[in-house]
């Protein structure tokens, strides 16, 4: 009932010609892939008549990778009477999860790995899209790259829930490939640099999944794995630019396309409850993209196997993509 009544209100604000929608849209920090999902809804909402300015007005929040300011600014979005947010990332979606819980504001999540481990499933007006990863393809990768990787570190923040789970994920794959996992803390965007250098002599490949605080200090990763000849493979397409040498996951604009189409659905009248959590492996653009950079190898002086290049979905070459699969 209070849910349909949040449905009349915005009806009501289209036949007097109100004020636009407000739509909260709130992401864990600034790095390219959560960029292009935040893109990515806007241009869904636009191509579907929502104009900026007169038909949806967007209230933004970056939280630069402190919760505790995404919290601030979940509560700043209900203070300001917004009528939707678009929770970006797991530790914002946790955030917005936190303060919308007892509302009937609808909080549609993107670019989060694991809802149900996070219990946000539970709530009515929760739902959205998950960007969950596979590592034991990513680590059988590395092993397919080189057979004398044996020894793979991981720099991770350990507070990023979504990333202390991809971790164990690889931990406990590893062993079957007979791999090690070396984890290396990095609690901000600050330490991503030293944790890094710490694995230096202790493994032979680096592998980092889908952690927005080492995505945003990504550089910090490069500059290491390079100086000491190490392969970087990161599980995010959008760091191939960046210096990483392999990249896989999704494309992160179509994850953000997908979180559109259900923030759509909501804005005509359908209930969050009636909308079950998408997980982007499931969907149309649910192939998982591998991209190798040659610029990158031809610094390193490594040659990718021929069964490995089969792989590809495209190569970064003079620093221009070229796309083998479609």
């Amino acid at each position: 009932m209070r849910f349909s009544a949040f449905c009349v209100a915005l009806l009501v604000g289209f036949t007097a010609l109100a004020a636009p929608i407000k739509v909260g849209i709130t992401q864990i920090v600034d790095h390219p892939a959560l960029n292009a999902v935040r893109q990515g809804v806007i241009d869904i909402l636009s191509e579907a008549g929502y104009v900026e300015g007169e038909d949806v007005q967007y209230i933004l929040g970056n939280a630069q990778g402190d919760f505790s300011v995404a919290i601030s600014i979940a509560q700043n979005f209900l203070a300001q009477g917004v009528d939707l947010v678009i929770a970006i990332a797991t530790p914002t979606a946790i955030a917005a999860v936190q303060v919308f819980k007892d509302t009937d504001i609808p909080v549609v999540y993107s670019a989060i790995t694991a809802p149900e481990q996070y219990g946000l499933t539970d709530y009515s007006n929760v739902t959205g899209v998950s960007d969950l990863i596979d590592p034991p393809l990513d680590l059988a990768l590395l092993k397919e790259l080189s057979a004398s990787v044996r020894r793979v570190g991981m720099v991770y923040n350990p507070g990023e829930a979504n990333s202390a789970y991809l971790t164990e994920l690889a931990q406990e794959a590893a062993p079957e490939l007979g791999l090690e996992i070396v984890t290396a803390a990095a609690e901000n965007t600050a330490a991503v640099l030293p944790a890094a250098q710490s694995l230096v002599g202790r493994v032979d490949a680096i592998y980092c999944t889908t952690d927005n605080t080492v995505a945003s200090a990504l550089e910090s990763v490069v500059q290491v794995a390079k100086e000491a000849k190490l392969p970087f493979l990161m599980a995010d397409p959008t760091s191939l630019e960046r210096g990483a040498l392999i990249c896989t996951g999704w494309d992160y604009y179509s994850h953000g396309r997908l979180t559109g189409t259900i923030v759509l659905d909501i804005l005509s009248g359908k209930s969050p409850s009636e909308i079950p959590v998408v997980y982007q492996k499931d969907t149309e653009f649910g192939k998982r993209e591998i991209w190798f950079n040659l610029d990158v190898a031809s610094e390193l002086g490594i040659e990718f196997p021929q069964a490995l290049k089969e792989k590809a979905t495209g190569l970064l070459f003079g620093n221009h993509r070229f796309l083998i699969k479609g």
